[in-house]
Formats: C-alpha cells, structure tokens, sequence
C-alpha cells in the first residue's frame, strides 16, 4: 500500500486515511494511484479476523476531488475500477462509516454513497458538476444515493447545480449526521463500534427511499415535469432514467444501468465539448505566448478610467489600492455610491465582516480628473474622443497604461466580452506586463487570454460568412433561424440590427474584409438597425421583428447582378459554411500570432459572439468534422469572396493533426 492511503488500527476499528485535497497532485482525485492503495488498505481489512468497523476518512484539504468529474475507471490488477471499490465498501462484513470533510462530489460521492453510515464535517460541501460536463454522478453513485435519498432529492441535487452546506445535505439525504471539527473523529468512531455492536443497519430507511416504491416513484415523475429545457435536457433525462432503475431493478443491474448511461453520455459530443471548454478555461489560467523571466512583480495599486464598478470591487476584495475616475463627474459618484452600496450587501450577507468592509473602503479613492492619478502599477482607461492625449500627459511615472479596445500607440490592450478578457501588447516582449494586467483583469471573476482583438475578428467573419450566405441564396431570416436553431444565442443579422449597420461595416474594416452587395444594398435603403426601426428585420412597436415583405425580388436581382447562381441551403448548410468561415478566423488567429492556444479561441468565441459553449467553439468543432472537411469548404467559399485558408491548416492535416493537438 502507498502513502496515498494510511491505514491505522484502534480499538477494533481500521481507520483508512485517503490523501486530502491538499495533498495530492492538482486534479489527480480518484487516479489509478488512490484507487490502488484504497484497495490494498480494504484487503488488508478483510485479512483481520478481529476486526469491527472501519473508518473511511481524508487527510488535509478533505476528500479528492478531480479537476473534472473522473472518467477513468478503467480497471487494473493494481487499481480497480472506483465502482468495483463502492461495491467493496457497501459490502463490507463489519459497518463503514464515512467521515467525509472538503468538497464531497464525483468519486467522493461515490465512496460516501456506499459506506453505511454518512457523517459530514460542519464545513463540508457537496456539489454535483457532472451534469454540466454532460455526464452523470458514476461508479454508482448516482444509483446508491437515489436508493438513500429518494427520487426527488437525488435529481434536484443533479439538476440543480447547486452547492450544498453540510445542514443542507443531510436534509436531501446526502449524508446522515454532521458534527463540529473537535467531536467528528471521536463521534466516528463511537457510531462505528454502536454498529458493530448493535448488529443492525445504522439508519432506518429514509422517507421517501426506494423502501417506499410508490412513493418514490410518484416523486420523480413529479421531479422530471421540473427538468429544465436546454442543452443538458438529455443528460438530466438519462439521470431520470438511472433513478429510476435505482428502484425497479436489482442493485446490481441498477449499477450496470447505471455505468451504460454514463459510457453514453461520455462517448456523446456534448460531453466532449463541455468537457473542451472546463480544460480551455482551467489553461486560461496561464497566460500563453507571453514568457516572462523571472517571477511577475505583484500589483498593489490600480487606476480606472471609465471602467465598470465590478473590477473596482474585486481589487479592493483582494486588497489593492484603487483609484477610479471617469470622464462625467455624475458617473464617478454613482460608482463610490454603487461601490459603498455592495460592500454593506456583502456585510450583511455575511461575506465580510465589518473590519474587513472599511479596509476595503479606505483603499479607494475617487480622482476627478487624470491629472489627480497618483502613481499606480497600472491604469486601464477607456478614454473618450480626445482624451487620451490628456490621459498619456497626466500618466505617473512608472503607470502602465491598458487601453479598452486598443488604439493608436497603445501598449496593453485589452477588450472585454460576457465572463471573458482579452489582453494583447503592441511591445516586442510584453513578458510581465500582459501577466500583470491579467491578474488585474481577473478581479472581475471571468477568464483572461492572450489574443489581439480576436472577438472583433470572429463578430466580423460571422457578419461576412452570413452575408456570403444570403447571396449564395439564402433569405436573412433563414441564416438567423439555422444558426438560432443550431444554439447561437442571436443570429448574425439581428446582431447587425442591434449594433447598428455603420458599426458592421467598422467591425469589417478593422478585420480588413468588406461589405458585400446586401450590405451596401441596405445603406443605400437606410436600414441601418433596430434603432432606426429599419434594418435586416422590420421592426414596429409593440411587436416582434418582421422579415421585410417582397424583398426575394431584391435579393434575386442583387445575386444577378454579382453573377451568382442561387440555389436553396439548408438549415444545416448554412451553419456549416458559417462554422468554416469562423474556424478559418480562428487557424488565421494562431498562425499570425493573434492567438496562442486553439482553446483560447473557443472560449472567445463563445464570450464574444454567443458560440453555443454546449458545442465546444469553432475549432472543436473543425476537429470534430475533420480538417480535411474544413479545406475543401473554406476552398470552395474562396470563390465567393471568402479568405484563403491559412497554411496552418495544411500544416495541421499533412502531419494528421488537429488543432486540440496545438494546445498540448
């Protein structure tokens, strides 16, 4: 037996220690390593005659837990596979009685699910993050809990993708008992000898557990009319199933049922997408194509310009100096008021204490004018039109400045987009400047990449491959429905309307495309958006946007006019050629240094333009499909005015590559 699990003996009871959290390497939870030495302490129980009960417990930090639900079950002769232990632990001749500490979820739950008897530390969490990896609670888990818990508890707690406290845990069932730090061990191992002692199940059956059929079942159907609607409606559907074999058939073919639905949903796309884009967020970590010699001097003090309330408040959380400014005297008192107003929210939700509210507060200081800035590591502006000029002369010596949205002369840039940043520099070695500027970026709680305006670039080739698809034959209200329907959070053309047709054409200048036929065929209408009420869509108050009547004819003589041919796409063709003109974007990004990791374009991809996250991003997607696909279409779009695919790409197939494989 290794050092990943301790086994001890006291008073006839085995204490089996797994390695905590805390001790273990990053994301190794339940690896082959743990479930070897987990197995060898069990058959070292079942060697000792005199043996009454065992202890299942963690060292420092609590149970393992993965950096992902685990998905390795694979068995060996050293290391079984983990529901082959839950079995072993649930039919152990002497009581188990589970301490469980830390963050109880994946093969956590599972272990726990099995021993006898359940008992949570105050401070232990119990959360299920397998369905939003599209997966299920495995290795029996999900059916040993359902047969504890009951039908209803045991989905809510799948669906529900909530964290739950210990109290609330041992409500739905979760576990049995919690104590204080000080009386856990010694409560374990009295509850362990009551047991053993007693000769009998430590708990009666639970209201509303599979001892009570009718009752549960009436539960869960009550509990699936609840299952919310979306990307994850078949995995909570799967989950619905699992429960409910968890009281129709015999425990072990409730567990083979089980292990079938979960090898489904791991083999399915959706899976393997979201399970993508948890990896592309965990490397965001790291900023990519930035080397730095040496450790990054840490930030204290941070200047804002025009910036939201939220990023002052997470730097004052995490202990900096921040000074903020903006260009209307109005905005910066609604900032402090705003500022003030969440600290004493946070107070009385007890997420601070009052001593801890008043630091933070004396760390902030409002400055009404550029010129009033005091030095500072960094200071991220959005200036107004002539300000920056005002800005730069005003800059303390020794100030970095992080231009929003980039501009003339700027150093560090950097643009925001729904949970996500992105940073670039203009300077030959931007080494710890990028690295400083994200860490102050990350205040705000979303990722942070390495990428040069790449959310401008893909907003500006959808435009473009949207266009290109309306000329080909399609009807605008077709290309938004297909992609709508394929799970973008709004379609190409309505995001044209929104921001404006003067704005769309901007965004393709800046990506150094142009508007093609229809475009320029709507300015010349002044349909130039949604706030005009005119645009791709006709809008009229109190009702919602219209496709224009007759303008087939219009279409048609703009197709003949540029020499096109039109022929009817499907919904399908339509997403195909969009996906391709975007993940042609995205090869374009990496091979001229725009971006760094292929993940990294997934995720902007999906803050910047409302890729649907359940889909992976454009390059999963390229992978998926095949790049030799990808060539052929991107190469058949160039004739219709679409860019030439990047060598890169050719790169990629003649080494029988995917762009997953760039990221390591």
């Amino acid at each position: 037996m290794t050092k990943r699990a301790r086994l001890q003996r006291r008073e006839g009871v085995a204490l089996i220690t797994l390695a905590g959290a805390a001790e273990a390497p990053v994301g190794a939870g339940f690896d082959a390593g743990l479930r070897a030495a987990l197995a060898g302490a069990l058959a070292a129980c079942d060697q000792d005659p005199d043996l009454r009960a065992i202890v299942l417990r963690a060292g420092e930090g609590g149970w393992p837990v993965a950096a992902e639900v685990p998905g390795d079950y694979a068995d060996t002769a050293e290391a079984p596979p983990l529901g082959a232990l839950a079995s072993r632990i649930a039919a152990a001749r002497v009581p188990v009685v589970a301490v469980l500490t830390g963050t109880i979820a994946g093969g956590g739950l599972a272990l726990a699910q099995a021993a006898g008897l359940r008992m949570a530390l105050a401070g232990t969490r119990f959360v299920a993050p397998e369905a939003g990896l599209g997966l299920i609670p495995a290795a029996g888990g999900l059916v040993r809990l359902a047969r504890r818990a009951g039908a209803v508890a045991t989905l809510d707690f799948v669906a529900g993708g909530k964290v739950l406290d210990a109290q609330a845990a041992m409500r739905a069932g979760l576990c049995d008992a919690v104590a204080s730090e000080g009386a856990i061990e010694s409560a374990a191992l009295t509850e362990a000898l009551r047991v053993a002692d007693a000769g009998a199940a430590p708990l009666p059956p639970r209201e509303g557990s599979v001892e009570d059929p009718a009752r549960y079942l009436d539960g869960l159907a009550a509990a699936r009319a609840r299952l919310p609607e979306g990307p994850l409606a078949t995995v909570f559907a799967r989950a619905a199933e699992v429960i409910e074999a968890a009281a129709l058939l015999p425990l072990s073919e409730a567990l083979e049922f089980e292990a079938v639905a979960y090898a489904d949903l791991a083999l399915a796309e959706l899976s393997a997408a979201l399970g993508h884009v948890g990896a592309a967020r965990r490397a965001a970590a790291q900023i990519a194509g930035a080397p730095v010699a040496g450790e990054v001097p840490r930030v204290g003090a941070v200047a804002l310009w025009n910036q939201p309330d939220r990023i002052a408040l997470g730097l004052l959380g995490r202990g900096l100096r921040v000074q903020v400014g903006a260009t209307k005297p109005a905005r910066i008192e609604a900032s402090v008021r705003a500022i003030a107003e969440a600290q004493e929210a946070a107070l009385r939700a007890g997420r601070v204490n009052a001593a801890k509210r008043d630091a933070d507060w004396d760390r902030l200081e409002p400055v009404v004018a550029p010129d009033g800035f005091a030095p500072a590591d960094l200071l991220l502006a959005a200036p107004q039109e002539g300000e920056l000029a005002r800005l730069r002369a005003a800059l303390p010596a020794g100030t970095l400045l992080a231009l929003e949205g980039g501009g003339e002369g700027a150093e560090l840039s950097f643009d925001r987009w729904p949970g996500l940043a992105e940073v670039w520099a203009a300077v030959p070695e931007p080494g710890a400047a990028l690295h400083r500027l994200a860490a102050v970026l990350r205040a705000e709680g979303g990722a942070v990449v390495h990428t040069r305006a790449l959310g401008a670039r893909l907003e500006a080739a959808l435009l473009a491959a949207a266009e290109r698809a309306v000329m080909a034959g399609a009807a605008p209200a077709a290309v938004d429905a297909a992609l709508i329907g394929w799970g973008f959070a709004e379609g190409p053309f309505a995001r044209l309307d929104r921001i404006g047709l003067a704005a769309g054409q901007r965004l393709l200048a800046a990506a150094g495309r142009a508007g093609g036929a229809y475009l320029a065929w709507l300015g010349l209408e002044e349909r130039t958006g949604r706030a005009a009420g005119r645009g791709v869509w006709l809008y009229a108050p109190g009702k919602p946007p219209a496709p224009w009547p007759d303008e087939a004819p219009v279409l048609e003589a703009l197709r003949i006019e540029a020499g096109i041919v039109p022929r009817r796409l499907t919904a399908a063709e339509i997403v195909a050629r969009v996906l391709a003109e975007l993940a042609g974007e995205g090869a374009a990004a990496l091979q001229a240094g725009g971006a760094h990791r292929a993940g990294d374009v997934d995720l902007v991809a999906i803050a910047a333009i409302g890729f649907p996250r359940h889909r992976g991003g454009p390059l999963f997607q390229a992978d998926r499909a095949g790049l030799l696909a990808l060539r052929k279409r991107l190469r058949a779009l160039v004739a219709e005015g679409a860019p030439e695919p990047v060598t890169l790409l050719d790169v990629l197939i003649r080494n029988g590559r995917r762009f997953g494989e760039l990221d390591g």
